[in-house]
């Protein structure tokens, strides 16, 4: 049993982490999702955080259709400012109804062109009103690229952890088949209880057991991954490449800072500004009449002359109780919404607090794990390997500070993807673009 201990233990782990070139069991080259027509990067071997979330922006089809009502949204802005069709009228005058289709013995014809004009101010307030709509959709649109982005790293994560622990299952399953085995010759040899060799048997059918349940874990976040970048489920992914984060945490008040960047606040501003334009608009609307003027061509068959006509109307908006209903409507939406504003801007607030101590809490539970219980538990393992090697006798002792070893390294790579996961709320929260700083690896340790 020599040469079995807890250090050649992690470090399988890490190297087998650093084998990013080999394609895990099961990927398979398959066809490109369908996209925008340019290449797809080929991540059959090996897929890191970036280029998942460079393929979700450029496929996920929750971003397209948020960009396209953000597109729809700026044309019916521009429409808003235009002025109302122009109408084309006709009319025939003195008929007679004894010859009704003989027009050769009417009074007149007339075809005559008429434009409306809206009230002054109420047409600049539209257009402004149509900005602040589209401004809000570019905002919501901008707020949905930044959620896909948080999904893709939190999604990544959970890949990510299920690869690690597969690998880190996969090498405590080939430890404990070999002392099965060494378990087996003591036994045969008389140094070693029936019962004692009966038991390692049982935690190697028992890493079998699990193994199953990891490997439903990684094709179930695979295929989210892969949903998120706009592929089909079963698409290869291959080794997730480490995520770098930043080894210092950005000051509170640099995130608070952010807030009012964030997609969220955005949108509710430009809903105050839209709201203000449609009061402007209100006011301007009860305050002046529309005016349609009109031109006419005329012409009578009788004697052959020709005319014109010219028309001028206009509305009386005082007289119409409805225009002092759309003011106070107008107004209470404006005052809605800044409410609303002053809600996205405490709710950020919050959401930022509670992103920011999930982080550190996050970070400080990987950071212990990584200073303390790591090795702690590799000396008891170390211990246990060497007392198996020389009294050939405590296997059962061996397996149990493996199993502890093996706990502390699961628990160590989900820290760290609980760490991956609270950034990315923090990220989302704040409007803050991970710089890759000083990264911890797989394993915590920092590089």
């Amino acid at each position: 049993m020599t040469g079995i201990g807890a250090a050649r233990f992690v470090a399988a782990g890490l190297a087998a982490w650093a084998a990013t070139g080999v394609t895990p069991a099961g990927a398979a080259e398959g066809p490109a999702a369908p996209g925008s027509g340019a290449a797809e990067p080929d991540l059959s071997r090996k897929v890191d955080v970036e280029s998942a979330i460079s393929l979700a922006l450029e496929r996920n089809p929750d971003i397209r259709e948020a960009s396209g009502r953000a597109g729809a949204a700026s044309a019916r802005a521009r429409a808003a400012g235009r002025l109302p069709d122009l109408g084309v009228q006709t009319q025939v005058w003195q008929q007679p109804l004894s010859t009704p289709f003989d027009f050769t013995t009417g009074g007149m014809f007339m075809v005559g062109l008429r434009q409306t004009f809206p009230a002054p101010g109420s047409l600049p307030a539209r257009a402004r009103a149509g900005e602040a709509d589209a401004a809000a959709a570019g905002a919501a649109a901008a707020g949905r690229r930044a959620d896909v982005v948080q999904q893709v790293r939190r999604a990544f994560a959970q890949y990510r952890l299920s690869e690690l622990e597969q690998l880190i299952h996969l090498e405590h399953m080939e430890l404990t088949d070999r002392i099965v085995q060494d378990s087996r010759a003591y036994f045969q040899q008389g140094q070693m209880s029936k019962t004692d060799y009966l038991r390692t048997t049982v935690e190697l059918a028992r890493v079998h057991t699990i193994l199953s349940d990891v490997a439903q874990q990684r094709r179930t976040s695979g295929a989210l991954l892969n949903t998120l970048m706009g592929r089909p489920p079963d698409a290869p992914l291959g080794m997730p490449q480490e995520v770098a984060l930043p080894g210092v945490e950005p000051p509170v008040a640099d995130l608070e800072a952010r807030i009012g960047r964030t997609p969220g606040i955005a949108q509710a501003r430009d809903q105050v500004a839209r709201a203000g334009a449609q009061v402007e608009g209100a006011r301007a609307e009860a305050s002046w009449p529309e005016f349609m003027v009109g031109l006419d061509y005329g012409y009578m068959p009788m004697d052959r002359t020709s005319s014109y006509t010219v028309m001028l109307g206009f509305t009386l908006p005082w007289l119409s109780p409805r225009r002092g209903d759309e003011r106070r409507a107008a107004a209470a939406e404006l005052s809605a919404a800044e409410q609303a504003l002053v809600s996205a801007e405490n709710q950020a607030r919050y959401q930022l607090r509670d992103a920011l101590a999930r982080y550190r809490a996050a970070r400080d539970g990987h950071d212990l794990i990584e200073r303390e219980l790591l090795p702690q538990t590799q000396q008891a393992a170390q211990a246990a390997q060497e007392s198996f090697a020389y009294s050939r006798a405590d296997a059962l002792g061996l397996l149990d500070s493996l199993r502890n070893l093996l706990q502390v390294r699961l628990e160590l790579v989900r820290a760290r993807a609980r760490v991956e996961e609270a950034w990315a709320d923090l990220e989302r929260a704040a409007a803050v673009a991970a710089a890759p700083a000083s990264a911890i690896s797989p394993e915590g340790k920092k590089p």
